[in-house]
């Protein structure tokens, strides 16, 4: 956690600018901070506000729960503002303990616009500062999951999902996981370095690197750090891939002059990986309909030293007859509810999960489209970042059923083995990304 030493109001003012702005949904949290007008701060302030920013919220949900404890009204009830800055406050007394709490108390009451507002924060914050946190969560004893919901700032009906899915005894730790800041992982370019010389590079540098234990190609890297300034970023040597996902190129299993489809490519991991795999060999076609997006691809590769891409904009859902029954590898990472990942993107786990059915429903569609290009014996890569059932093994199980001529391989990583052609990575057990992967073959 950022050290709050030296840090001005600015950085406490733009973390406010930064949640008002998220919280009118003008974009995900990540573009929300993304801000190029904020560049020019010092690195510490903005480091602490970055931190603020993401830190509210992540933990939005237990911070509503003690504004409404500390002012006896609703959250919904207060002016944006002055919610905004409630949560600010709150959330440096109850997670950052680098925050004296009279310096968290006094400059959040200094963002208030007027006396009124001042009063209301004052008033709230310095509760809080002399009450236990504990006093500020439901009690556990009356309702446990409703508990748990606020205490890891996981809506109610997520985690009673899960604790439906896994138990209570498995539901802890993943909630804990899902506001466990994961390391960077990254995945060498084998095609430029190995995984032991870049290690070298980063270890002599002062970065705590260290190999990825799933992932043959992955390095591993606690801490923070601007990933452009890395050594070896400017060479290509590597790029930012989460295991799992390079689990998933490690299960595609492509070979030099083969054929590969990426639907659904941005940021172009999937693709790049493969590409290494092959030697930059034979053709990589990686699609996306999201033509803005497609640029990210471009330069991935021109920086990585790969010429075997070609980057196409192309709506998934849609049969292609130029490449019917000829593509010998195929990757569906389809749209998802993203639960896997909340660790990284902590505003999706405010999604409703009410929007499972109309993902699903694009996943069958996305699938059958792909299975007309897959040729006698390839293979494809279902994959999503998320964790329902309903996304995942039943999304398989109904396309299967509707395809005959395809059916799911069994396979082994490393340590992990699939059930019916199936694997999940639960965050909780393998430290990745949460994660669901299929083998199928085309017979």
């Amino acid at each position: 956690m950022p050290q709050a030493v030296g840090v001005t109001d600015t950085a406490r003012r733009g973390a406010l600018s930064l949640l008002l702005r998220w919280e009118s949904r003008e974009g995900y949290a990540n573009l929300t901070a993304d801000d190029g007008r904020l560049a020019a701060m010092p690195p510490r302030e903005r480091a602490f506000m970055t931190a603020l920013f993401y830190g509210t919220v992540e933990r939005r949900l237990r911070l509503d729960y003690a504004i409404g404890v500390l002012t006896a009204r609703s959250p919904e009830a207060l002016t944006p503002h002055t919610r905004a800055a409630l949560r600010l406050g709150l959330y440096q007394l109850l997670y950052m303990p680098s925050v004296p709490p009279h310096a968290a108390v006094s400059e959040s009451v200094a963002l208030g616009r007027d006396r009124g507002e001042r009063a209301l924060l004052n008033a709230a914050l310095r509760a809080a500062a002399d009450r236990a946190p504990t006093s500020l969560l439901p009690d556990e004893s009356r309702d446990p999951l409703r508990y748990l919901s606020v205490r890891e700032s996981v809506p109610l009906p997520t985690v009673k999902y899960f604790a439906g899915r896994l138990g209570r005894e498995a539901l802890v730790p993943l909630l804990s996981a899902f506001n466990t800041r994961p390391p960077l992982s990254m995945r060498v370019n084998t095609l430029k370095t190995t995984r032991e010389a870049l290690l070298s590079r980063l270890l002599t540098g002062g970065y705590a690197a260290r190999p990825d234990p799933l992932s043959p190609f992955g390095i591993l890297l606690d801490g923070t750090a601007a990933v452009t300034t890395l050594p070896g970023f400017s060479e290509g040597e590597f790029f930012v891939q989460d295991t799992a996902s390079q689990l998933t190129t490690l299960l595609l299993d492509p070979h030099p002059h083969e054929t590969v489809l990426d639907l659904c490519a941005c940021p172009g991991g999937k693709s790049f990986g493969a590409a290494i795999a092959m030697g930059d060999t034979g053709r990589v076609i990686s699609r996306d309909a999201r033509a803005a997006k497609l640029p990210l691809i471009r330069e991935g590769a021109a920086r990585l030293g790969l010429s075997s891409l070609t980057v196409e904009e192309r709506d998934a859902t849609l049969p292609d007859p130029a490449h019917e029954g000829t593509v010998d590898r195929i990757i569906c990472d389809v749209p998802c509810s993203g639960l896997g990942v909340i660790a990284k993107k902590p505003d999706l786990r405010y999604r409703p999960l009410s929007s499972v059915g109309e993902l699903c429903a694009l996943s069958a569609r996305i699938l059958a489209a792909a299975a007309t290009a897959l040729r006698p014996g390839g293979t494809m890569v279902f994959s999503t970042c998320t964790l329902t059932a309903e996304e995942n093994e039943d999304t398989v199980r109904a396309f299967l059923a509707a395809h005959p001529d395809v059916f799911a391989e069994d396979f082994t990583l490393g340590p992990l083995s699939s059930k019916e052609g199936m694997l999940t990575l639960w965050p909780h057990l393998t430290g990745t990304d949460g994660f669901f992967m299929a083998k199928l073959r085309r017979t």
